[in-house]
């Protein structure tokens, strides 16, 4: 159980203090939420409300630079914030949370709910990140969950995105404060089609097999995404409150058909 609360005046201070008993508190949305195993796990909560640096939105030669404090409702009132990052930051309906949650915070908690994580996984985005010894990175979003999955402490500092990039995404719950049973992203990159999507109570995935499928046969018949995701062996889907196993399977593969033909320019 949480005892202690350290008020860190700076990165560095932050990520210095970071152990396996300690746990980062930014907007406090998450550590905070009922049933959150946060404060329960750590000795320790490091607030970053006093680190300075952490607030700035920027246009930077990569894209777009988001510090790892700045609220959702800062992304979503932003005039170079792309207007896809937008759209996946108004996924959380409650403006009260959003002027709490953060954009690192959101990142750092891996949920397989989660509002950002489909859209960021899409696009490549990278993450700034600052280890317990000093030592600063430049890692992808994707890196930063292995990353931290593996026990690996480190304290995001800022998000980077591209700013010109065909994204689209939808969310899938009963009415707009529900937990998703599905989120999901696309986007036309320059390397290709990219999918990614978040699946409530079992992970978060880039789904590189369907995208290499794609650059294979760029149209593909919405039979042929449907019966790819219904033998997608390598994802683990569970059945729960939320749907069925082949409720989820067969959602994901009529989004992924729906993304392609709209990234295409052929609305279905």
């Amino acid at each position: 159980m949480a005892t202690q609360l350290l008020m860190a005046k700076s990165p560095a201070e932050a990520a210095g203090s970071k152990t396996a008993s300690a746990a980062f508190i930014a907007g406090g949305t998450e550590v905070n939420r009922l049933g959150s195993e946060v404060p329960a796990q750590a000795e320790t909560l490091i607030s970053l409300k006093k680190c300075s640096g952490l607030g700035q939105i920027e246009k930077v030669e990569k894209g777009i630079k988001i510090g790892s404090m700045c609220t959702f409702q800062q992304i979503v009132e932003s005039e170079i914030v792309p207007d896809y990052l937008k759209e996946a930051a108004l996924f959380m309906a409650s403006r009260t949370k959003r002027n709490m949650a953060t954009i690192g915070g959101n990142i750092a908690a891996l949920r397989s709910d989660s509002y950002l994580l489909p859209t960021l996984f899409a696009v490549c985005a990278r993450v700034e990140v600052l280890t317990p010894d000093g030592k600063q990175d430049d890692i992808c979003v994707n890196s930063y969950k292995e990353a931290s999955e593996a026990g690996k402490d480190m304290l995001i500092t800022a998000v980077i995105v591209p700013d010109n990039v065909k994204v689209v995404s939808k969310r899938y719950s009963n009415t707009a404060q529900s937990h998703a049973v599905l989120t999901m992203s696309a986007a036309a990159l320059e390397k290709g089609f990219t999918l990614a999507g978040a699946i409530k109570n079992c992970g978060i995935y880039r789904f590189k097999g369907f995208e290499e499928m794609v650059r294979e046969n760029p149209d593909i018949s919405e039979e042929e995404a449907i019966a790819f995701f219904k033998g997608a062996d390598s994802l683990k889907i569970s059945e729960d409150m939320f749907g069925s196993e082949a409720y989820k399977r067969y959602l994901l593969g009529v989004t992924a058909y729906d993304f392609c033909r709209k990234l295409a320019g052929k609305e279905v």
